[in-house]
């Protein structure tokens, strides 16, 4: 897998990417924020989102189990059809932000649905990115109904 990093995990990136989201909503608003995720998701990511409009979601769920997995997130998979749902019970981002005692900004979840909602755009699937509770959070990938792109 291509989306791989060893070594020791910096947490307070998680701190940064929280600050940075709210200044750049706060600042340059809502499309400029979807537009960088936009270009992350099909430009950083690459590999994944070519794979997505090929109808292979497998080097999505391994870069999401690698590093969930890494960060010492808590997650379950479950097979859909067509797709699969990764149900994450313990987000470490937002455990991290806690222990620090950041405010998690709503802004801070968007950031996950700006980024799915880019991966499948152009894509034969849909990513439903749902809100459970603080920290907790459900993003299944399945294929359009239409299989319109």
């Amino acid at each position: 897998m291509r989306y791989t990093a060893t070594g020791e995990v910096h947490k307070d990136f998680h701190l940064a990417t929280n600050a940075t989201i709210e200044f750049v909503l706060s600042e340059y608003g809502k499309d400029f924020l979807a537009e960088l995720f936009r270009r992350t998701a099909r430009n950083i990511y690459r590999d994944i989102y070519e794979n997505l409009q090929k109808g292979n979601y497998q080097p999505l769920l391994e870069h999401w189990k690698y590093y969930y997995t890494r960060e010492q997130g808590v997650f379950s998979i479950s097979e859909e059809k067509e797709g699969f749902c990764f149900h994450v019970t313990d987000c470490p981002a937002v455990r991290h932000l806690k222990e620090k005692n950041v405010p998690i900004a709503d802004s801070f979840y968007f950031q996950i649905s700006l980024l799915n909602e880019a991966w499948a755009g152009g894509t034969p699937f849909e990513i439903e990115t749902q809100l459970i509770s603080e920290g907790e959070y459900k993003m299944t990938v399945r294929r359009r109904r239409d299989d319109s792109q």
